[in-house]
């Protein structure tokens, strides 16, 4: 049986190892100065794999767009120096989409009846303003509940020390006072469930548009002016957080349009690679 690890998995294997060359090359007789050069690489490293395993979707695309690179995948898609957007050629013209992460406070199990109506007619006006085609997907799951409510109870307390930072502020700002409230709010609620019984559903959500040209910067261009709108009617309509998806995030939306992993296992380590 083959081994699979995730991203996390080999960050940590990697910090892991860096340290313990550090300690062994920190220990041994002698200090010479190759001794304490390998040893400031060895920390280095760990640090290193920490950054790029922790924000490397900041990083990386900031990399790539500098140096002009550009990922070729099966010979049929690409992806953009910046990757913000994935390109491909369709006869004479070049298509270009780009996905934006949908995130909700509520579901509708926690909404009343006519907030729910309020929900979908706000959902059905906002798409309705949009003028070419827009895809919207989700994801749903089963949570483990040990495991889920420890890491909510865990996002609640760090939701919570935001939200008194920014109150401290001399000038807090009130669409971040709004979000963090919404945030706690949310944890709130999911860990109320939980406690009357309730089994936690997970629930990934992201939306897709697609434009074209006659050039790759021309169908860039067209759907990232599509993106910036949906974005804004998305978030003032439904009253939702929605932020564009870059490098590993957005090639991992661009997987499930043609296939989602099979079980919840493999789910969790698709999220987590």
């Amino acid at each position: 049986m083959a081994l699979e690890f995730t991203t996390r998995q080999m960050a940590y294997a990697s910090i892991g190892l860096s340290i313990l060359v550090f300690l062994i090359l920190a220990t041994l007789p002698g200090g010479s100065m190759i001794q304490i050069g390998a040893a400031l690489v060895a920390v280095f490293g760990a640090v290193f794999s920490f950054i790029l395993w922790k924000w490397g979707y900041v990083f990386l695309p900031f990399f790539t767009k500098r140096a002009n690179i550009i990922e070729v995948h099966d010979g049929i898609w690409e992806t953009t120096p910046a990757q913000d957007a994935i390109v491909k050629k369709v006869s004479d013209e070049y298509y270009a989409s780009i996905f934006l992460h949908i995130k909700m406070y509520k579901s509708t199990t926690e909404r009343s009846q006519e907030e729910n109506m309020v929900f979908i007619d706000s959902f059905e006006r906002a798409i309705s303003n949009i003028k070419y085609p827009i895809k919207i997907s989700t994801l749903l799951f089963a949570k483990d509940i040990a495991k889920y409510r420890e890491d909510i109870e865990t996002k609640k307390y760090e939701a919570q020390l935001k939200l008194q930072r920014e109150k401290e502020k001399s000038e807090p700002d009130v669409l971040a006072l709004d979000r963090l409230e919404k945030e706690v709010g949310m944890y709130e609620a999911e860990l109320n469930r939980i406690v009357s019984g309730d089994r936690p559903m997970g629930l990934i959500a992201y939306a897709m548009t697609t434009g074209t040209g006659v050039t790759k910067d021309a169908a860039v261009a067209v759907a990232k002016n599509q993106a910036a709108e949906i974005k804004t009617l998305l978030a003032n309509a439904l009253n939702v957080d929605v932020s564009y998806l870059y490098g590993e995030d957005m090639k991992k939306c661009y997987d499930m349009e043609y296939m989602i992993p099979p079980t919840i296992k493999e789910l969790q380590k698709f999220i987590e690679a």
